[in-house]
């Protein structure tokens, strides 16, 4: 990757958005730009022109991207929860799970993919889950996230494919960070053995990106490198 060039993430300003902020910087960017809902310009996946904003104030920056990092999503808002059961499923909790963990995401993919770096590797990744894996899928519930990061993980794949033409150079992955210590995981965090802190995980993260090459685009990786099945 050309270390020249830009380093930005979604979700720049929370826990391992920040951790992954501080990674970029330690291998050699120093052209980061964070993105979060109270930046300025802002990204809120609620307002599309705030995606297109922010899309156009990158490429006042007349670089293009070499890292484009998406650490946004939501596991449970205000009062509810993963649902345990169908009968837990709610309208508006599901909305706002598959906006947050999927549309969101595929609009800062159409917007962002474009200015990826064309002629050195570059990689757009994604925070996703274990959870969204179907083939992994042997509990079930948490319905509402486990299809919205389904559906992100299909993104990633698709737009992988896409760009095979567009951009050779160009690599889409999701990635899983593992059980971190932040405000998303935290009414969880008792029931998992292994609890990362946002350091640990970015740091993990950050390998991965640095080390894969433009044969893995499409793929989806755990915190520890290995390969997640769709």
């Amino acid at each position: 990757m050309n270390k020249s060039n830009l380093a930005v993430i979604v979700g720049g300003t929370g826990a391992i958005g920040n951790a992954i902020a501080d990674q970029f910087k330690q291998i050699g960017f120093s052209d980061i730009i964070k993105f979060g809902t109270k930046t300025s310009p802002a990204i809120d996946f609620n307002d599309e022109n705030s995606i297109l904003e922010s899309a156009e104030y990158i490429k006042k920056k007349n670089k293009p991207i070499s890292i484009f990092f998406d650490a946004t999503g939501i596991l449970h808002h205000n009062n509810c929860m993963p649902e345990k059961t169908l009968k837990n499923i709610e309208f508006e909790f599901a909305k706002k799970n598959f906006l947050i963990n999927a549309i969101g995401p595929a609009l800062l993919i159409k917007y962002f993919a474009p200015m990826l770096d064309k002629d050195e590797k570059s990689v757009f990744a994604s925070l996703s889950a274990k959870v969204g894996s179907i083939s992994d899928n042997g509990y079930g519930g948490w319905y509402s996230y486990r299809a919205s990061k389904a559906a992100l993980n299909q993104l990633i794949k698709t737009s992988s494919i896409e760009m095979k033409v567009k951009n050779k150079k160009a690599i889409f992955i999701a990635l899983h960070p593992g059980t971190v210590k932040s405000e998303l995981s935290k009414p969880f965090q008792k029931i998992n053995l292994k609890i990362q802190s946002p350091e640990e995980s970015a740091k993990h993260l950050v390998k991965i990106i640095n080390s894969i090459d433009q044969s893995q685009t499409g793929k989806f990786f755990n915190w520890d490198g290995s390969e997640i099945t769709w």
